[in-house]
């Protein structure tokens, strides 16, 4: 999204979150995001729960003075970014999942 956009979106996710106390399911790459948006965090990583609670507890948790989500992101996931296979490799493997089921 563009600046103006998400900043639509946050006031929007503030105002239902005020007016309704609803709780709120956000997806986001955006770790600065999540940190002004989210009271609780669950980084996931490969598929699995690796990290959860709230920006504060995450960012205490790995021991780093002034500590933002995305160490937190780094420390829980790795900063390797090889997801374990080739590109070609990972094609393969989704087609042949779709023809078997």
């Amino acid at each position: 999204m563009d600046p103006a956009a998400r900043h639509a979106v946050w006031d929007h996710v503030e105002e239902l979150r005020s007016r309704t106390g609803a709780t709120i399911i956000l997806t986001t790459h955006q770790m600065e995001e999540a940190d002004a948006l989210c009271d609780r965090i669950a980084i996931m990583h490969m598929g699995s729960l690796v990290a959860q609670g709230t920006p504060r507890e995450l960012k205490g948790s790995i021991g780093t003075q002034g500590a933002t989500l995305d160490d937190v992101f780094i420390h829980y996931t790795g900063s390797n970014l090889n997801s374990g296979g080739t590109y070609r490799e990972t094609r393969r493997t989704r087609r042949r999942v779709r023809r078997l089921g």
